[in-house]
């Protein structure tokens, strides 16, 4: 009988393990009598434990008589009452009575089951399907294996006599994750067809339980799946750069490089716009007299002084002039100039990549330190437009000439809120050859004006505009400015043909250009909320409309209302040509498809935002914003994300008070910031196609570049002895409210950090006082903010790319360089760009200068260094 015994329970163990024999009456016929134990004594009635392996129990039988009469007195034995045990039976009880059914009968191999079969077996007692498409898919896979000759299902089930492999096994010490409740009929640790391999456990747990601290798994909500690249796939850093930050900090900063630069050999013009180049005939120079109503009022600037850490400096105070500036130092390579007014709007010139040209800026400043603009109404008066020459600034050389004014654009429009360079293809070098009247170009500028219209100009070099004032102007004065009026090359109105009314959208705050080629496209945001789009090259007579003396006017091919208050900021997606974003007085950041502008792709109702940046890499912005509606320690700059991933907003660094600017840096994947406190803040970001709230220490990646502060003179020890007590309480108390009051109680101090490394940040005297005021102190409200930075500026041109332009009430601009930054991955790519550059405008016939040699060589070096 053992051949028989392993045979039936070979048979049985998978479906005493799966629970599918509910009774043991489903393995008996019914005409078979079965005989219970229970029955024979009345204390067996009582359930007891049955041994692990009990021998089968001995069938009693009724004595047979003998003789003739032994069939009249035998009767046929009636079956005792069975009494239905509770539950299911043991194994030994159905093994018995399978034995006992079948010990005559030659045992049949495992017949196929029927799909149907399975399915209407695989119930439980109340009647609910337990895994019937997994059971199924079984089932298939074991009929088709056996049709293909191998094993059958009795050979692929696992032997009982083997070992658990997980049972016997310590658990370590920790907390067990989190799972979800599932049924327990549709737990496949339960299935004996379902075995895992050895390597794996259900129940993963901690090594250590500092891991798990703060751990929490987010579940989404129904039918949203954010979307995320595999951190695995990603590359990871170790170790230290030579800057003195981490290489998972410095990491993304390079691979950001190299996007960038091949992002722009594919998607940058090299030559846009060939019918708008700048003529001698649209520029009138003006005398002395005749530009004083457009100069600045201020002709001296604050009292000034620099402390640079590290470096030890005579305690002097600095006034320089108007259009005046001070020489660079040799040691920290900063800048500093004034441009006579408090400064609201400031851009670098493009230039061709590998260029080492010199660097221009586009600045305008109010006329008056305490002049105030109304938002509501368009007004025109009188301001300048300057354009300054910042030098040849290079990431690895220090500036050998000192900033200078080039030349300046008197203007009747009204002030200018917003203005931005075409992105690329409207530089030329300044050596062109033009036939006269033409000039070489510099670079076509669209500004917005208080009068509600947009004006583009076309800029041409200061050199080629100086060299034909000196032969049409003899004896001018080396001294003056130089001013001019030039006509615009194209004016930008809101509306049609015949209702050009520009008064009905009101002023306009903010614009910007495609930023991919052609550059043909521009966008601009109205006081009403109106979001308006013109194409610079149409040649449609209802949008082009060219007046009597030659100027043309342009009309928007399509307007929207974007927000219920005035478009405070707009800003173009760089890597899409068809998405916008804006932001309003109404706290919304909305997210814009220019393919179906009736409804925003993404809207965030957050606080009153400033300005926006959008990095080429990332599908989010950095927002600045003003603290009036802020929270107590929401403060500051923020990443939001605009629906692709679906992160969550990422708070980047808090801030004090108002961040009135945020620019951000393509090359160096880092933005930098200005707010009223006169703190320049550097933040490098991480990769943001993670989530990156889960950055460890963000504190770690932002630095200060530069403070400025407010300090009263010393006073006169004698004077204060003959001053009453009320004279110098309400001294102390009343604080100056205007420009010509704050300059008798206080002077500016800049306090600058040594931007070459990052060594021991922490340790420095910078990061501390960064760390101890970003959230706490007092802002004085009632004083003038002769400190209060309201522009900054990254340098959009590869191997200037460092330099960073802040300007604020004070009307002082500064130029810092952000050395720490450099690496030999950006050097590389800035001397190939040279070597390339030289290249292609090299003259025909000649050979290669040394400059070119030399971009080689350090080309080369700079490969063998990244190896």
């Amino acid at each position: 009988l053992f051949p028989q015994f392993l045979f039936l329970l070979e048979e049985l163990s998978p479906l005493l393990l799966t629970g599918q024999i509910e009774d043991s009456q489903q393995l008996v016929p019914e005409d078979t009598p079965v005989e219970d134990s229970s029955s024979a004594t009345p204390q067996s009635t009582k359930l007891s434990r049955s041994r692990k392996n009990p021998l089968p129990k001995k069938l009693l039988t009724p004595p047979q008589a003998s003789g003739p009469q032994a069939k009249q007195t035998t009767k046929t034995p009636q079956p005792a009452k069975e009494c239905k045990k509770r539950g299911r039976r043991t194994k030994a009880e159905l093994l018995a009575l399978q034995l006992h059914t079948s010990l005559t009968s030659t045992p049949t191999p495992a017949e196929k089951k029927d799909l149907d079969d399975i399915i209407s077996d695989e119930t439980t007692p109340g009647g609910r399907p337990k895994r019937r498409a997994a059971k199924v898919a079984l089932q298939y896979l074991h009929n088709l294996a056996e049709e293909m000759g191998g094993p059958t299902w009795s050979e692929k089930t696992s032997d009982p006599a083997e070992p658990d492999s997980g049972k016997g096994q310590k658990r370590g010490r920790g907390k067990k994750r989190k799972t979800l409740d599932y049924d327990s009929s549709d737990d496949v640790s339960k299935d004996a067809d379902f075995v895992l391999p050895n390597t794996q456990e259900m129940d993963i747990e901690s090594e250590d339980e500092e891991d798990m601290e703060g751990f929490a798994t987010e579940v989404p909500e129904k039918g949203f799946r954010p979307r995320s690249t595999a951190a695995a796939n990603k590359p990871k850093y170790f170790g230290m750069a030579a800057n003195g930050l981490p290489n998972n900090v410095m990491g993304p900063v390079w691979n950001c490089t190299h996007v960038t630069k091949e992002f722009r050999e594919q998607h940058c013009a090299s030559w846009a716009f060939p019918e708008w180049i700048p003529s001698v005939k649209d520029w009138i120079f003006l005398s002395s007299s005749e530009s004083e109503k457009y100069l600045p009022k201020e002709e001296t600037s604050p009292p000034f002084r620099i402390e640079r850490e590290g470096v030890s400096e005579e305690d002097n105070l600095h006034r320089i002039k108007r259009f005046e500036s001070l020489s660079s130092h040799h040691e920290r390579w900063d800048l500093t100039f004034f441009v006579g007014g408090p400064v609201w709007s400031m851009e670098w010139s493009p230039c061709q990549e590998g260029s080492s040209a010199s660097q221009y800026a586009a600045i305008y400043s109010n006329r008056g330190m305490d002049d105030r603009h109304r938002l509501a109404g368009t007004h025109s008066e009188a301001a300048l437009l300057q354009i300054w020459h910042v030098g040849e600034l290079q990431h690895d050389t220090c500036p050998r000439t000192k900033a200078s004014f080039a030349y300046g654009i008197a203007l009747d429009y009204g002030c200018i809120w917003d203005m931005k360079w075409c992105p690329s293809g409207a530089w030329e070098l300044p050596s062109t050859n033009r036939k006269v009247p033409q000039l070489p170009r510099l670079g076509l500028l669209a500004a917005a004006f208080s009068n509600g219209k947009i004006a583009v100009f076309s800029l041409p070099h200061p050199e080629a505009l100086a060299a034909y004032r000196k032969t049409h102007r003899k004896g001018a004065v080396k001294e003056e400015p130089l001013i001019c009026q030039v006509r615009c090359t194209a004016v930008l109105k809101v509306g049609s043909i015949q209702a050009g009314n520009s008064s009905q959208c009101g002023q306009c705050f903010s614009l910007d250009w495609l930023p991919m080629k052609p550059h043909n496209t521009l966008a601009a945001g109205f006081y009403d909320g109106t979001v308006a789009l013109w194409n610079l090259e149409t040649k449609s007579l209802l949008q082009r409309v060219r007046l009597a003396n030659g100027s043309l006017t342009l009309y928007p091919y399509h307007c929207f209302i974007a927000h219920d208050h005035a478009v405070r900021v707009l800003t173009w997606c760089k890597a899409s040509s068809n998405l916008i974003v804006t932001s309003s007085e109404d706290r919304k950041v909305k997210f814009w498809d220019l393919r179906r502008t009736y409804e925003p792709v993404n809207v965030i109702k957050r606080y009153l935002t400033t300005e926006i940046s959008w990095l080429l890499h990332w599908s989010g912005v950095c927002v600045s914003q003003e603290n009036c509606y802020a929270t107590f320690g929401q403060n500051g700059i923020h990443y939001l994300d605009a629906g692709y991933f679906g992160f969550k907003p990422y708070f980047v660094a808090p801030r004090r008070g108002t961040v009135w600017s945020i620019s951000g840096s393509d090359w160096l994947n880092t933005c930098v910031t200005g707010d009223t406190t006169g703190e320049l803040i550097m933040m490098v970001l991480s990769d943001m196609t993670l989530n990156p709230n889960n950055i460890k220490r963000p504190m770690d990646r932002r630095f200060p570049v530069c403070r400025a502060e407010l300090v009263q003179y010393e006073t006169d020890s004698k004077a204060q002895d003959t001053d009453t007590d009320d004279s110098r309480l309400k001294a102390d108390i009343r604080e100056p409210r205007t420009y010509s009051e704050a300059i008798k109680k206080y002077y500016l101090l800049f306090h600058d950090t040594d931007m070459r490394t990052f060594k021991n940040a922490l340790k420095r005297d910078p990061m501390k006082h960064m760390y101890a005021t970003e959230t706490k102190g007092a802002l004085p409200l009632d004083r003038m903010p002769l400190d209060s930075l309201h522009k900054v500026r990254f340098n959009p041109n590869l191997g200037s790319h460092s330099w960073v332009l802040s300007a604020g009430q004070a009307g002082i601009v500064r130029a810092h360089c952000l050395r720490g930054m450099n690496s030999p991955v950006v050097s590389k790519l800035v001397h190939e760009s040279q070597a390339q550059f030289n290249t292609m405008y090299q003259p025909q016939g000649a050979t290669a200068n040394e400059s070119t040699v030399t971009a080689v060589n350090r080309s080369l070096v700079g490969i063998m260094e990244v190896q």
